[in-house]
């Protein structure tokens, strides 16, 4: 068998393309590490299933959408 192996080069992938596609997977990772804790699915029906009301304060409540 055969094997057929091309250089990063040949293929068009540079330092600076192998570079940025780190950071935006380290990105991807960090992002989604930080928001997988408020992702339970008690917390998004809670928020999908009511009606949520400011307080003068900023923050947020969620009652239900009676």
């Amino acid at each position: 068998m055969n094997h057929i192996a091309f250089t990063l080069y040949e293929i068009g992938i540079s330092p600076l393309i192998i570079i940025l596609i780190a950071i935006f997977g380290g990105f991807f990772l960090l992002s989604f590490a930080i928001t997988t804790p408020n992702m339970d699915t008690k917390g998004l029906l809670r928020v999908l299933h009511s009606k949520p009301q400011r307080k003068p304060d900023g923050s947020v409540e969620y009652t239900d959408g009676d």
